[in-house]
């Protein structure tokens, strides 16, 4: 004999309840009155209760994401530079060694005796610069009183132009290599020469890594202190399958997940990684409050355009009916609520969201059921079984 406990008869009683009202519900849809289509039903709104269904309005898209790919931050290529001493000297302060610059912030300061040479030669020749002005003021006199001649009236102004061009070929020459404005318009109007310092300064906004000095150090003339990558715009490089880079062309669009920015695909490699057969692509996005890092990880979409009218709706829309791909359709006929089965072209389903193109054209909005389609295929089953006999 069969030894039940108390609650093994409990879940048999449950159990046996179920059935009966699973028949009674399957009873009352076969009664239930429907259109003459094959793929109609009409359900009043305590069966769609009774059958747990659920209503949503499928969004109109231009876009359709890809499936989720992995991408890591990286710096621009082609912004990658090295700052290197313009003369030698030693280093004598280091205001930034790693991370994010601005651009004129200045990252070293180098004392170097060379500079001293250069301003002496700034002020010997500026000091020319004044004998021959003087020169040529004398000269220019002595013309009008018909004692010089134009000739050497020409010389003179030759003499100061020649002069001039130099000096501000040194001023600038002494700008370039880092002395500061300020230093350069007091040995201009002092006379005497400034402290010998350069100042190393950011030229862009961007990163710092990579750095070659240490406090103290003499450095060569055109050695190298630091590197500097720009970061706005920043390169995401991903990797993906063949088949999908074949898919993808350079200015298409890209979603970056939980940033809320969209960029744009600048590169594709044209070398297939051997063993994994895959693809690097480089997307290009705008960074400009420089909160993507280099060597952050990201989560990317890759977005298509929508060739033809296409729609997202939850991805438990999608069901299969009379062979072919559906989604249950909810319409007014004759001022009646009508269930209909649409056929439809996925085109894609990713993160729970179905993306698809209406086979038959149909009118927005488009409320479709997103719970309930076993329940809805079951109705309409035995509608149609109603209907055939």
């Amino acid at each position: 004999m069969l030894n039940l406990t108390t609650r093994t008869l409990t879940l048999l009683s449950c159990l046996i309840i179920s059935c009966f009202s699973q028949a009674a519900l399957a009873n009352e849809l076969a009664n239930a009155p429907a259109d003459k289509s094959l793929h109609g039903l009409t359900l009043n709104s305590s069966q769609q209760s009774a059958m747990g269904m659920q209503t949503a309005l499928a969004k109109q898209v231009e876009l359709v994401p890809s499936a989720v790919y992995p991408a890591q931050a990286a710096l621009p290529l082609q912004t990658l530079r090295s700052l290197s001493s313009p003369l030698s000297g030693q280093i004598i302060k280091l205001n930034y060694v790693h991370g994010p610059i601005q651009k004129g912030q200045i990252i070293a300061e180098i004392e170097s005796p060379e500079l001293l040479v250069l301003q002496e030669g700034f002020l010997a020749t500026q000091s020319d610069l004044t004998i021959s002005q003087q020169n040529l003021s004398r000269v220019r006199q002595l013309n009008k009183s018909g004692v010089s001649s134009t000739k050497q009236l020409q010389q003179a102004l030759s003499e100061v132009k020649k002069l001039s061009l130099k000096k501000a070929q040194i001023e600038k020459n002494l700008m370039l290599i880092g002395m500061a404005e300020s230093a350069i318009q007091d040995l201009e109007t002092t006379h005497k020469l400034q402290p010998a310092n350069l100042y190393i300064k950011s030229p862009i906004d961007g990163q710092l890594f990579d750095l070659q000095v240490r406090l103290g150090e003499r450095v060569d003339r055109n050695e190298t202190i630091i590197a500097l990558g720009e970061t706005n715009p920043i390169i995401l490089v991903v990797r993906v399958p063949v088949e999908t880079a074949n898919d993808i062309q350079e200015g298409q669009k890209v979603a970056v997940e939980s940033k809320d920015r969209i960029g744009v695909v600048k590169h594709i490699d044209p070398m297939v990684d051997s063993m994994t057969q895959s693809v690097d692509i480089h997307i290009k996005v705008q960074n400009n409050d420089n909160k993507l890092r280099p060597g952050q990880l990201f989560k990317v979409r890759f977005l298509s355009e929508a060739k033809q009218t296409t729609y997202q709706i939850s991805a438990s829309a999608i069901s299969q009916y009379d062979g072919k791909t559906v989604v249950f359709l909810q319409q007014k006929v004759q001022q009646k609520e009508t269930i209909q089965a649409l056929p439809v072209q996925v085109v894609n389903i990713t993160d729970k969201q179905l993306y698809f193109i209406p086979e038959i054209k149909q009118a927005s909005p488009l409320i479709l059921y997103i719970k309930g389609s076993t329940a809805i295929k079951s109705a309409m089953d035995a509608a149609n079984d109603s209907d055939g006999e």
